[in-house]
């Protein structure tokens, strides 16, 4: 893959949040979280775990623990990541608490990556912690990081209508010499 290859893939990630209803595969599946797999984590701690839910009936109650992810239950699968702050390094004291939290996103980052490759839309989702937890029965050391919706593209949706509106380069960096 050269930059170029990677660079398009990045201009044409987009968020998406309408889909066929044809689920995904557990295969397909596996292959997005072998890649999330590799992401990079703070001092290799791998904080992160993959709930995967392809149960239309736990997705649709999990749609309403979402900010903004009322399509939640259309997705062909909806993987919710946690952190587990156990995973903590043992023999260094963390720089910064929320290190394991980054790890998270990290590897959520591969996956939306990793998806748009694959021909797959995906969405970031942001969840209510609380109900997420209870839902999931997630231990007290899980942090609930959010939620990805994953799925094949709703017939018209496999090209972005826009172009992303982006701030230009020379406003986002500040170089020191």
């Amino acid at each position: 893959m050269t930059y170029e290859d990677f660079q398009k893939l990045c201009h044409e990630r987009r968020s998406v949040r309408y889909f066929n209803h044809k689920p995904m595969t557990k295969e397909e599946v596996l292959q997005l979280l072998e890649i999330a797999r590799l992401s990079p984590s703070v001092e290799n701690t791998q904080p992160w775990h993959f709930h995967v839910i392809m149960n239309e009936i736990l997705r649709t109650k999990l749609m309403e623990s979402s900010c903004y992810g009322n399509f939640v239950a259309g997705a062909g699968a909806f993987i919710v990541v946690t952190c587990d702050r156990m995973r903590s390094p043992t023999a260094k004291t963390l720089w910064n608490p929320r290190e394991l939290e980054y790890s998270c996103i990290a590897a959520m980052e591969h996956i939306l990556l990793g998806a748009m490759a694959m021909g797959i839309g995906g969405s970031w989702v942001s969840l209510h912690h609380g109900p997420v937890h209870s839902l999931l029965k997630l231990s007290a050391s899980q942090s609930v990081i959010g939620g990805i919706m994953l799925g094949r593209f709703r017939r018209g949706e496999e090209k972005a209508s826009t172009e992303h509106d982006r701030r230009p380069l020379a406003e986002i960096y500040t170089m020191h010499h």
